[in-house]
């Protein structure tokens, strides 16, 4: 497809990295100009990585013991019904940890 901005370059799909978030996503760009455009499919995902990270909560680690001990907020807390001595499930996936209320 050629660039609608410049008329002279070729629109190749590639893989961009938004620094400030970590978010990597998919776009066009242009091999003359760079002009960089997106289908609404590439939006629709990137759309999706965004509302993700908006619902996001920092947490901070800490020593305990031998272990690194997580601080979960307290909205967490009481939106997953969790408890000292409460159990769940750690797993590890491609974007990183996940715990699991058991």
């Amino acid at each position: 497809m050629k660039c609608p901005t410049c008329q002279k370059g070729k629109m190749e799909k590639r893989k961009d990295l938004m620094e400030q978030d970590g978010i990597e996503f998919e776009a066009y760009k242009c091999s003359a100009c760079g002009e960089e455009i997106m289908d609404m499919k590439q939006l629709k995902v990137l759309a999706g990585k965004y509302r993700k990270l908006r619902h996001a909560k920092e947490v901070t680690f800490a020593q305990w013991g031998n272990s690194i001990a997580v601080r979960i907020p307290s909205n967490i807390v009481e939106e997953y019904n969790l408890s000292v001595g409460k159990h769940g499930i750690m797993t590890k996936d491609k974007e990183g940890i996940r715990i699991i209320p058991a």
